[in-house]
């Protein structure tokens, strides 16, 4: 087991008559997350919103792409090279299959567009071979975690 480093606390709620839609809130931000069903995921479910989200879902594929672009970027500017939107960005798809009658993300597929300076492409490279095994949140995936829950229920 490793030194303990943070521990992320969330409190979720469903909002009253929105069917799939949630509310969840991160300790120390005063806004929530919300969170539903869109596109083919509401499609899966058979669910009527009036409002089309993002998925819980989502969240996963764009936390997964955003980790990834900051650790490539933190990579290229270790090495002098521009993570300028203009210079770096990233295409992120998750791709979502009938699993077991849960749609499930098997793929997540990052492709990367940079423009560097002359001379910097072989830097590059070598930021782009080596930054996921810096990537938090995609090695906490890779890795697999523990995921438990316990249930308080109370009578009224």
């Amino acid at each position: 087991m490793g030194e303990l480093v943070h521990v992320s606390r969330i409190k979720v709620y469903k909002e009253p008559g929105r069917g799939k839609v949630k509310q969840a809130y991160l300790e120390g931000f005063s806004q929530p997350i919300r969170m539903g069903v869109h596109g083919g995921i509401k499609k899966f479910y058979g669910a009527e919103t009036k409002e089309e989200l993002p998925a819980t879902l989502d969240y996963v594929v764009a936390a997964v792409g955003s980790c990834l672009t900051g650790t490539l970027a933190g990579a290229l500017e270790a090495r002098s090279i521009s993570s300028e939107p203009e210079k770096l960005f990233a295409e992120v798809e998750g791709t979502l299959e009938n699993i077991e009658g849960k749609p499930l993300i098997t793929r997540i597929h990052v492709k990367y567009h940079l423009k560097v300076p002359k001379g910097k492409k072989a830097e590059a490279q070598r930021a782009l071979d080596h930054h996921e095994k810096n990537c938090a949140v995609s090695q906490s995936i890779r890795r697999g975690f523990t995921i438990d829950w316990e249930g308080e229920i109370e009578e009224e």
